[in-house]
């Protein structure tokens, strides 16, 4: 991962909501067509909360937010000792 993967990733929820302004759409957008370890992370919480919603639940507990934050810092940490 590289340095901008911290920022990315703190805005990922946000972004995957299309919760944010254009220009932070457009850089986060452009973090992750050159981060492959961010756009998995990407990938994976775009899955995640499709497969929520086709399970017919408004939103997740925000324990599962916080826990997935987490684990990608986590990860992050171990990409960028």
């Amino acid at each position: 991962m590289s340095q901008g993967c911290g920022h990315a990733v703190d805005y990922l929820y946000q972004y995957i909501d299309d919760e944010l302004t254009w220009s932070r759409r457009v850089r986060i957008r452009w973090h992750l067509q050159r981060c492959p370890a961010c756009v998995g992370a990407y990938g994976f919480e775009s899955r995640l909360k499709t497969v929520i919603q086709r399970c017919g639940c408004d939103e997740p507990p925000p324990e599962l937010y916080d826990r997935l934050r987490t684990l990608i810092r986590e990860e992050a940490a171990r990409d960028n000792p």
